[in-house]
């Protein structure tokens, strides 16, 4: 088992009662009428006694020994999403989810911006002395334009040229030092990804079925220290997989994230006997609902 993941389940997780859905059994066609309302308005809530995770535990951060880079130490995946998410980060922007109050939001990309900014320490110290240098060596084209034609200016137009060619000058100088940077020191990013490689077992992925009825999304968060993959870090670690399954839950413009289940990932030819082998007759399938109550 991670030792990350009990951690923040140790840490970050508190006991939680919440209120799920209306338990009722009637068809759409009487749900409409006077009575079939009534029901449903006396109808029993189901009541989930689970365990509410604090989102700010995945901000939680652990650093490369190769490069220095600061890396989250978690990754989230939507279960409805993909299973290879790739993030980059420059020293001008970071990953935004297109939720910012979910879960994935949480995870600290920003720290990890700080470590990139550092990596390229060097191209912004020169490129503030380039800066510098192309104001100090702009104002002499200008000054030798104006020694040159002296006789053919007016006094008064000589502030306004000199000012104008020490700009263009100078501008022109900036980027020509720009263009010699990019050659010899480039800028450089961060791009990692991680990978949700596996099968959810039987059981689990019932619970997950059920929790649809009473979460608006659904992720896994896996431990992903020293798993991130990247041209700038070495090659991650093989570790098998034992995920939070965390349910969402929207309240207006808040949100609740509750842990559901921790689990180990099994094989497909696992799963295979378990989910497809033949049952005896009687035998009868669990309620899916069965783990949330």
């Amino acid at each position: 088992m991670s030792q990350n993941l009990n951690l923040l389940r140790q840490k970050y997780c508190h006991p939680a009662t919440l209120s799920g859905k209306k338990t009722h059994y009637l068809f759409p066609l009487e749900k409409e009428c006077e009575e079939g309302k009534a029901l449903l308005a006396k109808a029993p809530e189901t009541l989930l006694h689970l365990q509410e995770l604090d989102p700010y535990g995945l901000q939680q951060t652990y650093r490369d020994d190769v490069t220095g880079a600061e890396l989250p130490v978690f990754a989230v995946f939507d279960l409805e999403g993909d299973h290879h998410l790739t993030w980059e980060i420059t020293t001008d922007s970071v990953p935004i989810t297109s939720k910012p109050k979910s879960l994935p939001a949480y995870v600290p990309f920003q720290k990890t911006q700080t470590s990139v900014m550092k990596m390229n320490e060097r191209r912004m110290n020169a490129e503030r002395a380039v800066t510098r240098v192309s104001f100090i060596l702009g104002i002499f084209p200008a000054l030798i334009y104006l020694f040159a034609h002296m006789t053919a200016i007016s006094g008064a137009a000589v502030p306004y040229l000199l000012v104008g060619g020490w700009l263009v000058s100078a501008l022109l100088a900036y980027l020509l030092g720009l263009s010699v940077l990019d050659w010899l020191l480039p800028w450089k990013k961060l791009v990692i990804s991680a990978e949700f490689n596996g099968i959810l077992p039987k059981e689990v992925r019932e619970k997950a079925r059920a929790a649809r009825e009473h979460f608006d999304n659904l992720y896994l968060i896996v431990d992903q220290q020293h798993r991130w993959k990247s041209a700038l870090l070495p090659d991650p670690r093989p570790r098998a997989l034992d995920p939070l399954l965390i349910g969402e839950l929207k309240r207006g413009r808040c949100r609740k994230f509750i842990l559901i289940h921790q689990f180990d990932l099994t094989e497909a030819e696992q799963y295979l006997a378990d989910e497809f082998a033949v049952k005896p007759d009687g035998d009868f399938a669990a309620d899916p609902t069965d783990g949330l109550m």
